[in-house]
């Protein structure tokens, strides 16, 4: 859904008997103050966020005030608000009532961000609400197919290039999967569930923003100015930023953290080349391989809360990329199965005796 901008004039009742008042007909309209009403809509999407919240924040605080108007998203992840802001930001709120389309699970504890001009909300957009990017740089760090404004293009819209939303939402996919594990692991340590986010989503923005740098560098390599998340030396980019800026976190063990964070970047990069394999976007098994990042989360934050309890008890099974794969073909013959029949015949022949 393209963002839309509907606009009319709102004049007060108590407006109009002034204007009454001061002979109605013969006053000049033009030096009546007046507000300008908008529509803002567009989609939420990871894969399309369902029931995810979203508001117009007016006062960059990042927190839906009372005079903030919200509303949840539909199964698509779109939504419409009206107001009579003309500076805002966008953001998306998740909890344990958003469902992640894509693959079927719970997306709770994230907040996403896009400027008033956007009309998506994504990781993407995130990304550049938090590390003050533009579009070009963005999209040239996280590789984006060429000619996808990260600002207005939703994979999961009708008439999008197939080849191009593929791309788009298995990066999605990947970014987060880095950063919501992190901020899983940090979680489970104790911080809490917001301070877990910010610090994971941070350590991703801070290491686009060293790439970005080198984006005008002829001296600079490809893999110098380009994020990849199944590259191993990307992903230790982000680990080590992750084991910073937890550590600021009130409340968490470090210990255990750090104990966690080898097998955590390990098992992140393990779903990673799963979803990098990922050839549509609407089969059963795609729904599979998106699902396990839920999956991981969960393990980490387990596994965290373990570690914080009985050091050395703590451990987590997708850092084995053989128990990985069985996961993974156990969620596609269960979608087999359960798959409607496909080759129905009925005998007309009836028998009354």
């Amino acid at each position: 859904m393209a963002l839309k901008r509907s606009q009319f004039v709102y004049i007060s009742p108590l407006t109009l008997v002034t204007l009454s008042a001061c002979g109605g007909g013969s006053s000049d309209v033009s030096s009546v103050a007046t507000a300008v009403s908008q529509t803002v809509s567009g989609n939420v999407v990871n894969g399309p966020l369902n029931n995810a919240l979203v508001f117009l924040d007016l006062n960059s605080n990042g927190i839906l005030d009372n005079s903030e108007t919200s509303v949840r998203t539909d199964a698509n992840g779109a939504f419409t608000v009206s107001t009579t802001a003309t500076a805002f930001q966008l953001i998306a709120i998740t909890d344990d009532t958003t469902i992640d389309t894509a693959s079927g699970e719970v997306y709770s504890g994230v907040t996403l961000k896009a400027p008033s001009d956007a009309s998506v909300i994504t990781p993407t957009t995130t990304l550049m609400e938090e590390g003050d990017f533009s579009s070009e740089e963005v999209a040239s760090v996280l590789g984006l197919p060429d000619g996808v404004d990260p600002l207005k293009f939703n994979p999961y819209a009708d008439g999008v290039d197939a080849d191009d939303a593929l791309a788009v939402a298995k990066l999605s996919n990947q970014l987060m999967t880095a950063v919501k594990s992190f901020a899983a692991a940090a979680e489970g340590a104790g911080a809490a569930e917001l301070d877990a986010f910010e610090a994971a989503l941070q350590s991703v923005v801070d290491v686009v923003k060293g790439k970005a740098a080198k984006l005008n560098d002829a001296t600079a390599t490809d893999a110098e100015k380009v994020i990849d998340f199944t590259k191993t030396e990307d992903l230790d980019l982000i680990k080590a930023e992750a084991v910073t800026n937890a550590a600021s976190k009130s409340g968490i063990d470090k210990a255990a953290f750090d104990a966690l964070i080898d097998d955590t970047t390990t098992s992140i990069k393990n779903v990673n080349d799963q979803i990098k394999d990922v050839s549509d976007l609407t089969s059963d098994a795609t729904k599979g391989v998106f699902s396990q990042s839920k999956e991981l989360l969960d393990q980490v934050k387990a596994a965290a809360e373990a570690e914080k309890v009985t050091p050395g008890s703590g451990s987590i099974d997708f850092s084995d990329n053989e128990k990985l794969k069985e996961k993974v073909a156990e969620e596609a013959a269960k979608a087999a199965s359960n798959s409607a029949p496909t080759d129905i015949s009925l005998n007309r022949s009836l028998d009354y005796g």
